[in-house]
């Protein structure tokens, strides 16, 4: 069945650390995460593409406790973005980005996300109602947890040492803003012949 794309509100937030350090923690993708998850690089297909196997703490739909595990696709454009596209997971689609975008001699981080559930138009509803709080959830969490895994490596970086922010840049705290740039990443065939799908897309731009 075709995959009606929900997309979210960019959720931003300031990072009191170097762009190029911010990009050099999000891109290390060891055994540990921020949050508690872990990666797993397992296949590195060029300097700048990678599979990798992420397992992320979450709630489940009744609000337990889970942990998700998805496999996918990273692109690197270093050393402001990071796209991620899923392979293996609970989801039918899901498409991220991170954007790491200078603040002076600090930066904001803007983490983008849509996804999809399948079962057409009964499973777009289920993802408005039921997924898509949970992923809004999700993402303020992360970029919390990659805020303050970022700023304590930035306290001790040689390389990168912190330095101060002009005030006007520092804006503590988490705000969501309607999408920029963020075009949706599915291939033509999956929207062109849905014009719910299309009608969606213009509702959310």
């Amino acid at each position: 069945m075709r995959i009606i794309p929900i997309w979210m509100l960019p959720t931003e937030v300031h990072i009191h650390a170097d762009q190029r350090l911010a990009f050099e923690v999000l891109t290390a993708f060891s055994s540990e995460q921020p949050g508690g998850g872990t990666a797993k690089v397992l296949e590195k297909e060029s300097e700048t593409e990678l599979l990798v196997e992420f397992h992320t703490t979450g709630k489940n739909l009744l609000g337990r406790p889970k942990t998700y595990r998805t496999v996918e696709r990273v692109t690197l454009i270093k050393p402001e973005q990071i796209d991620f596209e899923g392979v293996e997971g609970p989801l039918k689609h899901l498409r991220d980005r991170i954007t790491v975008t200078r603040a002076g001699d600090c930066c904001r981080l803007i983490y983008n996300s849509e996804f999809g559930i399948g079962k057409w138009i009964a499973g777009w509803l289920l993802g408005l109602l039921f997924v898509k709080p949970q992923m809004r959830r999700l993402m303020r969490d992360h970029l919390q947890e990659m805020k303050e895994t970022v700023e304590a490596r930035a306290k001790r970086s040689k390389v990168y040492p912190q330095k101060p922010c002009p005030l006007k840049d520092m804006e503590e705290g988490m705000s969501e803003k309607a999408p920029r740039a963020f075009i949706s990443l599915l291939s033509q065939e999956e929207v062109a012949a849905d014009d719910t799908s299309h009608n969606h897309h213009e509702a959310k731009s």
